[in-house]
């Protein structure tokens, strides 16, 4: 297991509030969530770099919130907007370039069109000869080649560039311990020794020299890869390029035993594992975040700990209920039933077609001969279907032997063939529902709730944390927000904002935004806004809870948290009555090619 981060009575103190830097050392974390995560993180950041410190006698003065960002974690979709903004500013680039530069990449089914055209195209593979020729292959090469231009981890570095970054982590999840694989990399020098600082786990990780040859994208792909939608991502095959080879990537990596059994060793001496979504484990980069405040609470690096951990999320606790499938009427056919009626066919098209040969009726020989072939074709499937599930082929991954004696199998088979059909259906529908459900938002949101309750209900991240959800202001949210009023009456939201809130919400986790969709409900555009006026929502609230405990902050911040404050309060001001105005300011002010500025008119009512 990972050692987790312990505070000593000293450490305590020093994280009192009143220690606190206000907004001077800023960590996010950004959820999954596919286009819909991507575009809500370019939403945060648009607005931490719209908003300054005004106040004169402050250090800080003239500076943006988004130069305070020092460390940044994400799962998933969100890895698409840390990855590429973690690059562009290793590289010295604007933030407008970045910002043009994702808003293009992100619009329509570009990705998804040049993955599935990279997928098609034989050629393609020759460039990269060890990567399985898959769908999330085809994702990492598009990403390669029209995001990130071919670079490396090893440009995540800013070198004689300065920049603002510290360390940056795209979180996925490894099939060796079933545990969160940090792919870290600090971006600054740290003379600390950090022993914690990996390219993965305490169980599992890859020399830091050796993770400079992979890829972005692949990193990106292994963050993104969620179940269902993807295969896992192969270590090292799948991350190998021309910058490192197969040979170095399992040279550069370390597996620790668990068991010591020799199909263990087997494994490790493989050193070959498979990679997934890092929503699986921490859909939120939450966990990853409070490990690396834990390594500067004890004094591991050089850095200094957060005095904001800001918590961007597109997840909710809300569940879709399960309905259960309609149950079938009547009896109807079983498979013991229909295999009699398709061997009674069999036997009247022999007859059929020995009564033609007989009589030299050619029509009926060739009709007879016709429904020969397809019952039997048919009842040979059964055969072989049987021969798997029975074990008759070991190797089959219908194989019931895996898992149930000789006995249990015949029993099985004797009753289930005798069920009816849609009896059968209605079965597979029942749990193909539940397992989705299960996998896909309780397991998740289970996770959620338990990452969620240990970051707010910790001393060392008191008046330390804040989330930052998409649904804040959302229709779907209005009871929560009943029973737990924001600080002040004037953070209620419009009926405007709650538009555009709900309709940002109900997008689906997808890789692409549908063209036919996008010009009737306008999600991508929603989905800025909504990133941009719940961040202005979210820091306006944090502000207001600050300044009523009276030893939440030292005298010498007062100031900086009151202009703070006033923009704002403008801001939000004006985001109430016009949620679009600055994703149409910046639409015109970056001169985005085919821009189209929006207001509330061309937005549909969700119908709350």
């Amino acid at each position: 297991m990972e050692p987790s981060p312990v505070l000593n009575k000293h450490d305590e103190l020093n994280l009192e509030v009143s220690a606190i830097d206000p907004f001077a050392n800023i960590a996010l974390a950004f959820s999954g969530g596919g286009f819909r995560a991507a575009t809500f993180a370019l939403g945060v950041l648009s607005y931490l770099n719209k908003l300054q410190f005004t106040a004169v006698d402050d250090p800080l003065n003239g500076k943006r919130l988004l130069d305070q960002v020092t460390y940044m974690s994400s799962a998933s979709g969100g890895t698409i907007t840390t990855a590429l903004y973690a690059l562009y500013s290793a590289e010295g680039r604007s933030y407008e370039e970045f910002y043009v530069k994702l808003f293009q990449s992100l619009d329509g089914e570009f990705l998804l069109q040049n993955a599935l055209s990279i997928l098609s195209d034989r050629k393609a593979w020759r460039k990269r000869p060890d990567k399985s020729r898959n769908f999330i292959n085809a994702f990492s090469m598009a990403y390669d080649e029209y995001l990130f231009s071919g670079a490396t981890l090893k440009a995540l570095f800013y070198g004689e560039t300065k920049g603002h970054l510290q360390e940056v982590c795209f979180n996925t999840t490894e099939f060796y311990t079933g545990l969160s694989f940090r792919q870290d990399r600090k971006m600054v020098p740290d003379d600390a020794s950090d022993p914690y600082f990996k390219f993965g786990n305490e169980n599992i990780f890859a020399a830091q020299s050796a993770a400079d040859g992979i890829k972005i994208a692949d990193a990106l792909a292994a963050s993104s890869c969620f179940p269902a939608g993807f295969e896992p991502i192969i270590f090292p095959e799948d991350f190998s390029s021309e910058s490192a080879s197969v040979v170095e990537l399992k040279q550069g990596l370390t597996m620790v035993p668990q068991t010591g059994d020799k199909a263990e060793e087997a494994f490790i001496a493989s050193k070959t594992v498979g990679f997934m979504d890092g929503g699986i484990t921490d859909n939120q980069g939450l966990q990853s975040m409070m490990y690396a405040d834990g390594r500067r609470i004890r004094r591991e690096t050089t850095f200094k700990c957060f005095d904001l951990m800001l918590v961007n999320d597109v997840g909710s606790y809300f569940i879709k209920p399960y309905i259960n499938p309609p149950q079938p009427k009547g009896g109807g056919v079983s498979l013991r039933g229909l295999y009699w009626w398709i061997a009674a066919i069999l036997v009247a098209a022999i007859v059929c077609a020995c009564f033609g040969r007989y009589f030299h009726k050619t029509y009926l020989s060739f009709i007879g001969g016709l429904f020969v072939i397809i019952p039997a074709l048919l009842l040979a499937g059964g055969l072989w279907l049987k021969s798997q599930v029975t074990g008759a082929a070991a190797s089959s991954p219908l194989n019931l032997r895996k898992s149930f004696t000789e006995k249990i199998i015949k029993l099985l088979l004797k009753y289930f063939t005798r069920t009816p059909l849609a009896v059968l259906k209605q079965m597979m529908a029942a749990r193909a529902d539940s397992v989705l459900l299960l996998n896909m938002s309780l397991f998740l949101k289970r996770i959620r709730q338990l990452l969620y309750n240990k970051f707010y209900g910790s001393p060392e991240w008191k008046n330390r944390g804040k989330g930052n959800h998409i649904y804040d202001l959302a229709f779907a949210s209005d009871i929560y927000r009943r029973q737990n009023p924001p600080p002040s009456p004037f953070l209620e939201p419009s009926k405007d904002l709650q538009i555009v809130a709900q309709t940002a919400y109900e997008m689906g986790t997808t890789l692409w935004f549908d063209e036919q969709t996008e010009a009737t409900s306008h999600s991508k555009a929603c989905v800025i806004a909504c990133g941009e006026f719940t961040t202005c929502y979210n820091l306006l609230g944090y502000i207001e809870s600050l300044s009523r405990d009276p030893n939440a902050v030292g005298g010498q911040y007062a100031n900086r948290l009151n202009e703070l404050k006033k923009q704002l309060t403008a801001d939000y001001t004006r985001f109430k009555t016009d949620p679009f105005f600055m994703y149409n300011e910046d639409g015109r002010a970056y001169n985005i090619k085919d821009f189209q500025p929006l207001s509330m008119a061309d937005i549909p009512d969700p119908g709350f």
